[in-house]
């Protein structure tokens, strides 16, 4: 049997059943005052016709005596043939249950012992019987007792055909049985019209739910009804105007986060770019005095002027790229390149921690297509969490390699790696395993969702130093022939 789960099947299923059983209930008690009913009016007929047969046997009996015997066969006989299509037999029991006339003159003088005839001589009331004989097949039986004064003179018994109260209970039981399916299907169907009607708008907002985007600037229509499925939809349209502002206030509130990230990540390339600055600073003032004692030169002293004010230009520009909120620019560029250039704005703390620093940068890496500033933000946020991670003394080992079509940066680390209850909420936004104060938790978050929007990703692993290993996966934008 196919299970029923929908509210229309259970709906249909448990009416139907529930009214099957009210019906059935009804049916037998219309049934049972039916039958009742038509009995009683059969009764009635038989007890009429055993009266009209009494009261001339009656007189006879008054008149005569009961020795005539003669009489009372000859009028039974006749009684009967005048209603032979009514009556099967008629018995006229005496004392002791001797068969005094009887419909079939062979019985006369035969003995009965019988239940009903032990009923008809002892009753002083009519008795009707109805019961299966062997000889006559269904019977209506009415007995009454003769005589006006007392019993003494026996009982009459009249076997009626039982066929057209037979016919007449089949009759009835067939229109009420008819009356009861008919009741039944009626009313299965208006449950059937209701429940579709009803699930039919329930299954058009299960329907509104699955194709609903809260993306969108409006929330999905559904129609008004005065019924409860109308306030479950005007609930739902609510549920969705809510969503819909949530999401947006989220959204705006996930770019604020990101730039304030992005400005906290500029805060620590201050150091950096401090150092890339005082180096070329230190070199311009060394320029100027050779210009003011070594005249001779003076235009390899001034070419040098110029390439540290270049480098000093190219450093605050890098720095001011980071801290716009604008879109990056895409360009191709050299991933290794890349990589030495965040080498040097952490230059400094590698120097002051005493951080070995080991390079394996591949051959023929192919040129990347999308945002420069946004992978060395990603990658310096990376290198600054090694940093911290390693401390005052350890290594950190860069290496990039192409695999499996995808160019792959790799920042491993010698500290003590990331606690294995941590490793599922790496790249969740203010997660850090950091003391507080010393980290926003969002660094690894936006780092993966300026990779992400280039079309790559980072994963995590155990490096070979012990510690954390984080890979940066960008595709290429050609192969690593130049083609």
């Amino acid at each position: 049997m196919k299970p029923i789960n929908s509210i229309h099947d259970k709906l249909v299923f448990r009416t139907g059943i529930s009214l099957s059983i009210v019906l059935l209930v009804l049916f037998f008690a219309i049934m049972t005052s039916q039958k009742e009913t038509i009995i009683g009016k059969h009764r009635i007929i038989a007890t009429t016709m055993v009266q009209t047969a009494i009261i001339p046997i009656n007189d006879a009996l008054y008149l005569s005596g009961s020795g005539n015997d003669d009489f009372l066969q000859s009028f039974l006989k006749n009684f009967v043939q005048e209603y032979s299509e009514t009556i099967k037999f008629a018995i006229i029991l005496g004392e002791g249950g001797r068969v005094i006339a009887h419909s079939e003159i062979s019985h006369v003088n035969e003995t009965y012992r019988d239940v009903y005839s032990s009923t008809a001589l002892e009753s002083i009331d009519p008795q009707f019987h109805i019961y299966e004989n062997d000889q006559y097949g269904g019977v209506m039986e009415i007995s009454a007792p003769l005589g006006l004064i007392d019993l003494s003179h026996g009982a009459l018994r009249l076997g009626l055909d039982s066929q057209p109260l037979v016919r007449e209970l089949r009759s009835t039981t067939l229109i009420i049985m008819s009356m009861f399916f008919g009741t039944l299907i009626m009313v299965l169907f208006i449950v059937l019209r209701i429940s579709r009607n009803v699930t039919r708008k329930l299954r058009h907002t299960a329907e509104a739910i699955d194709i609903i985007d809260f993306q969108t600037a409006e929330p999905l229509t559904l129609p008004e009804a005065d019924d409860e499925i109308g306030l479950l939809n005007d609930r739902f349209t609510r549920l969705q105007e809510r969503l819909i502002n949530a999401r947006s206030a989220m959204e705006v509130t996930n770019k604020n986060l990101i730039q304030t990230e992005k400005l906290a990540a500029m805060g620590r390339m201050a150091a950096g770019v401090a150092h890339e600055i005082n180096n070329p600073l230190l070199g311009l003032k060394n320029c100027l005095y050779l210009l003011q004692v070594d005249k001779d030169n003076q235009e390899d002293h001034i070419r040098l002027l110029k390439e540290g004010l270049d480098r000093i230009e190219v450093t605050v520009s890098r720095l001011l790229e980071g801290a716009r909120k604008k879109s990056r620019t895409i360009r191709e560029y050299e991933i290794n390149l890349s990589v030495r250039d965040v080498l040097n704005l952490v230059g400094h703390r590698l120097s002051k921690e005493k951080v070995i620093t080991r390079l394996d940068l591949g051959d023929n890496i192919p040129l990347v297509r999308n945002s420069k500033s946004g992978f060395e933000e990603a990658l310096l946020n990376i290198c600054m969490n090694a940093l911290d991670a390693i401390g005052n003394v350890g290594t950190m080992l860069i290496n990039t390699h192409v695999s499996e079509g995808c160019i792959k940066v790799s920042v491993a680390d010698s500290g003590p790696g990331v606690p294995e209850e941590q490793i599922s909420k790496l790249f969740e936004p203010f997660e850090t395993s950091k003391e507080v104060g010393k980290g926003t938790g969002l660094g690894l978050y936006v780092s993966r969702e300026i990779i992400g929007s280039m079309g790559g990703d980072i994963t995590y692993s155990v490096s070979e130093l012990g510690g954390a290993c984080f890979t940066i996966e960008l595709p290429s934008s050609m192969d690593p022939n130049g083609e």
